[in-house]
């Protein structure tokens, strides 16, 4: 008797540019998903501190979304540097079975290194990749498709939209529908999106693959150093644990980072029990935003008004109340830039916490 094959899963890539607006976008996905289906997240983010699945997570829920299940690859591209981790990670979650996975690269990443992985022997068997979404600001997307990365996510993008056209005047949206429009092969759909609030059956509108992409290959420099606990652990990463918690009260505040010559992040991952000054925190969370070479910096906080999530990007602070209930995190990633003084930066960042007793290690085990 004839083995019946199992049906493949669809999967869609949800790619963009640094601080576009993808994880606003997925969540609006998935708040919309069927309610009877299981859906998956697969987060890459190049620097080592891990926030996109913490901001991913829903205003008053602690935990993951039900229904939900959500990984994370960090510590460098999921095309590149990070494929191995990107593939453990993608097989673990296929084996789940679940109903639809949407894979959100790092705005690093070049989308058809991502497809290449998915399109090998082994794993193209178990996938239906449908629709590719590239979410572009119309405000800066003539600069942004300067850059090999954001110019490998347009060519294999099925779906291209236009985030935050709110901020965007009539000329720029203009000029962007016009661009768009022209791009051969022509793009399935050309349209824009506003807080997120994609249309989900542009997931399915292509299902298809009738070619492959090119590749037009990116760098990000050579001299990777990582600091702090290494975030390439193979078995770490397959139970989930990569982004787990590393802190304890000997330990409140740990940073890590991730130097390069081209792209650096700094960051650090800090105790549950630490609470920070809200309006002391954000001020200095908008000063790590306009570091020299800054191109984002975002955060999920315990603060003395509640959890928050802070995303900066190109002068654009987004601060919400967030469903995230584990240890604080903070990352800025940096460009074409010298890499910050982090321990200043860390003492200006223990300033803001309400616990004096807090700020210093040392005075806590004294205290204890």
């Amino acid at each position: 008797m004839k083995r019946k094959s199992r049906k493949r899963i669809p999967v869609n890539l949800i790619g963009g540019s640094l601080g576009v607006g993808k994880t606003t976008t997925i969540n609006h996905l998935l708040e919309h998903r069927p309610k009877d289906e299981q859906w998956a997240v697969l987060v890459n983010e190049y620097g080592l501190v891990g926030l996109d699945a913490a901001l991913m997570e829903a205003p008053g829920e602690a935990g993951q979304p039900p229904g939900v299940e959500i990984r994370e690859v960090v510590g460098g591209c999921i095309c590149c540097s990070a494929s191995f981790l990107f593939e453990m990670s993608l097989v673990v979650l296929l084996q789940r079975r679940p109903d639809r996975l949407l894979i959100e690269p790092t705005g690093l990443a070049a989308l058809s290194g991502i497809l290449d992985t998915l399109g090998r022997s082994g794993i193209r068997e178990s996938v239906d990749v449908r629709s590719v979404v590239c979410l572009l600001d119309p405000v800066r997307f003539k600069e942004d498709i300067l850059r090999e990365e954001v110019l490998d996510q347009v060519e294999a993008a099925d779906v291209l939209l236009a985030s935050r056209p709110d901020l965007a005047d009539a000329e720029q949206l203009e000029t962007f529908r016009s661009w768009a429009s022209s791009l051969f092969p022509v793009k399935p759909w050309v349209g824009q999106v506003e807080k997120g609030r994609i249309d989900p059956a542009l997931l399915d509108l292509v299902s298809d693959r009738g070619s492959d992409v090119p590749r037009l290959g990116h760098r990000h420099g050579t001299d990777h150093h990582h600091h702090g606990r290494e975030a390439h652990d193979p078995e770490a990463v397959a139970d989930g644990g990569a982004t787990g918690p590393v802190c304890d009260a000997a330990h409140p505040i740990v940073q890590r980072s991730h130097r390069s010559s081209l792209t650096s992040t700094v960051g650090w991952i800090c105790w549950h029990e630490l609470v920070f000054d809200a309006k002391q925190v954000s001020e200095w969370l908008s000063e790590m935003s306009r570091l020299p070479g800054a191109r984002r910096a975002k955060a999920v906080l315990r603060t003395n008004e509640g959890w928050w999530g802070f995303n900066y990007a190109d002068g654009i602070e987004d601060v919400k109340p967030s469903g995230y209930r584990r240890e604080s995190r903070i990352e800025v990633v940096i460009e074409d830039a010298p890499f910050p003084d982090a321990d200043a930066l860390e003492q200006k960042l223990r300033s803001c916490l309400v616990s004096p007793a807090a700020r210093d290690p040392a005075a806590r085990r004294r205290v204890g």
